[in-house]
């Protein structure tokens, strides 16, 4: 009956010291003392870890763990912050965050097939489709905004495109989403960044995102040549006196009332022709050349000098407006035809 006793006793004095314990925990004390002043008030600094003495400063642990719940926040609203999960798409039907049970199986290829059925993601393909935009949009260094559109008109359109490849699909979205929000890429560039897909295919995804979900072209701003002259001149690395000669160029090739010229010719041959006639009015980007032109554009050679001859006549009339009045003419002696002169020759 004594040692009975003795374990009671034992038994609620080790109660008591964990229900004192675990109040000390949670006001940031401990039951020891310090070993410099005898204080047996210790704060708890989460972030580098350490027990400090209240009075004399004294670090008696350091880097602990924290064994606390840990909590995140995996929205944009850092408020909202939740124990575990991957962040929600709000693209997706359930926010993508669906669970998936355990099924006990019968024997039977049926009860498996069936089991395969119920456990398979709904959202799999979307998904997919999320993460080669994704991909291709860092390729194409396109921001946040351009990549949300082109989701978006994916969630919308894969019904349609269901006999298309998830990157012809991708491909197509983005080069929309591209032109709604007013910063273009060409159909070689989308084509260069996607995988296994060819230009004509992703121009036929197109039509059918036009048509099938009914994008009226006044929301899809018209591609000007004004639109490529930042990009174009950035990877030929002109000048900077060069690059605001482009640009005035290309916001009067731009201007409605000079359409008439530009019949047949697309706005990415025009910006490669505007570069070249800069090159022939400019010293400092003389350099230039029609192959190193194309081969930055993706315009052909052909479709370059066709509408450069077009800007030549434009600027050698008297009513012009393509040069400036800030810029003086320097004699580059260089023609429409010379680099066909020398292909000729070689």
């Amino acid at each position: 009956e004594r040692e009975e006793r003795e374990k009671g006793v034992h038994y609620r004095d080790a109660m008591a010291q964990q229900s004192r314990t675990k109040r000390n925990k949670s006001k940031g004390r401990v039951d020891d003392t310090c070993v410099e002043c005898g204080n047996d008030v210790f704060i708890d600094d989460g972030a580098s870890g350490d027990l400090v003495c209240k009075e004399c400063g004294l670090v008696k642990e350091g880097h602990r763990v924290d064994e606390r719940a840990e909590w995140r926040s995996f929205d944009e609203d850092k408020s909202n912050k939740e124990r575990a999960g991957g962040p929600s798409n709000p693209l997706l039907e359930d926010g993508g965050i669906a669970n998936s049970a355990s099924i006990q199986l019968q024997p039977g290829t049926f009860h498996l097939a069936r089991a395969q059925a119920l456990l398979k993601d709904p959202n799999k393909k979307l998904k997919e489709g999320f993460a080669v935009i994704g991909d291709m949009c860092s390729t194409l260094k396109l921001g946040n905004m351009v990549r949300d559109r082109a989701c978006e008109l994916y969630r919308d359109s894969h019904v349609h495109l269901r006999e298309r490849k998830v990157h012809e699909a991708c491909a197509a979205c983005i080069y929309v989403a591209c032109r709604i929000e007013k910063c273009p890429r060409t159909f070689k560039e989308i084509t260069a960044a996607s995988r296994d897909t060819h230009m004509v295919i992703i121009m036929r995804c197109f039509k059918t995102i036009v048509n099938k979900l009914n994008i009226k072209h006044s929301s899809m701003d018209t591609v000007k040549p004004s639109d490529y002259m930042d990009r174009f001149c950035s990877s030929l690395r002109m000048s900077k006196v060069g690059t605001k000669l482009a640009k005035h160029i290309a916001d009067i090739t731009s201007d409605k009332s000079k359409q008439h010229l530009w019949d047949g010719k697309s706005p990415v041959s025009i910006a490669a022709a505007t570069i070249m006639l800069v090159s022939q009015l400019c010293q400092e980007d003389s350099g230039l050349t029609v192959n190193t032109v194309s081969s930055h554009t993706g315009a052909s050679t052909s479709a370059i000098r066709s509408a450069w001859a077009t800007l030549q006549k434009e600027l050698n009339s008297e009513s012009s407006r393509l040069v400036p009045d800030w810029f003086t003419p320097q004699s580059v002696k260089k023609e429409p035809g010379e680099g066909m002169k020398a292909e000729a020759a070689a």
